[in-house]
């Protein structure tokens, strides 16, 4: 008689699977500068270079759009959304109102297993800084601001500011490209982090105000000198 051997059932992928493995890689492609703004989306194309069929990508696609990662033009189609310097300017702001409010709330409210993973991923930032590791620096970096968030308690404000993550890591990784804004900005990451050891909440907000005020002259300066050499 034959052993009998335990089969695991195979995976089939179901439609919906597939879509998100599709709006997947097409996010981060976009965050990540890979499909630049203005740059169309061609279904087909995109189906036979992801070698999936043309449906999950116009599902994916689609999610984008509602994201505001993707354009839909008249006689043009689908392109990855462009940034005017207006919408920009606004991100900033919300963002110094938002994360400013995160960054009080944290030296209030965070607990001292969230106070150590904190100076875990700072020690990391200002690793990661020193070896000009800009990949593995963004990655680290963006753990950090997530756990700052977590760590003022407010789901409703947690909410607030995931609806600009993918914004915010698009101008982060244009401002860390300016001269000197690296050093600068783990310095500023350093400083939050003893604000919120203090729990000094005036302090931290005003240090997280300051932070994103820096890293908007940061990307504006850097998107002058890129559109200089356009020229």
């Amino acid at each position: 008689m034959s052993e009998i051997i335990d089969l695991k059932p195979v995976e089939i992928e179901t439609s919906f699977q597939v879509r998100d493995k599709v709006y997947n890689r097409l996010r981060e492609a976009i965050l990540a500068g890979g499909l630049k703004p203005g740059e169309r989306l061609v279904e087909r194309k995109l189906a036979d270079q992801l070698n999936v069929s043309r449906t999950p990508v116009r599902e994916a696609v689609r999610m984008l759009e509602l994201e505001g990662l993707v354009s839909h033009l008249p006689r043009v189609g689908a392109v990855v959304a462009q940034v005017n310097d207006l919408e920009v300017l606004e991100i900033y702001r919300i963002r110094a109102v938002l994360e400013g409010l995160a960054a009080r709330m944290a030296a209030e409210r965070i607990n001292p297993e969230q106070l150590r993973e904190l100076v875990e991923l700072l020690n990391d930032i200002e690793k990661f800084a020193r070896e000009v590791d800009l990949k593995r620096l963004e990655s680290v970096h963006l753990e950090f601001n997530d756990l700052i968030y977590k760590s003022a308690d407010s789901p409703r404000l947690y909410s607030m500011i995931m609806t600009l993550t993918d914004h915010i890591s698009r101008c982060v990784r244009v401002g860390y490209c300016y001269p000197g804004r690296v050093a600068a900005a783990t310095l500023e990451h350093r400083q939050l982090v003893e604000a919120i050891k203090l729990r000094d909440g005036d302090l931290a907000e005003r240090i997280a105000r300051e932070h994103i005020d820096n890293s908007r002259q940061a990307y504006f300066s850097e998107m002058a000198q890129k559109r200089q050499t356009e020229v």
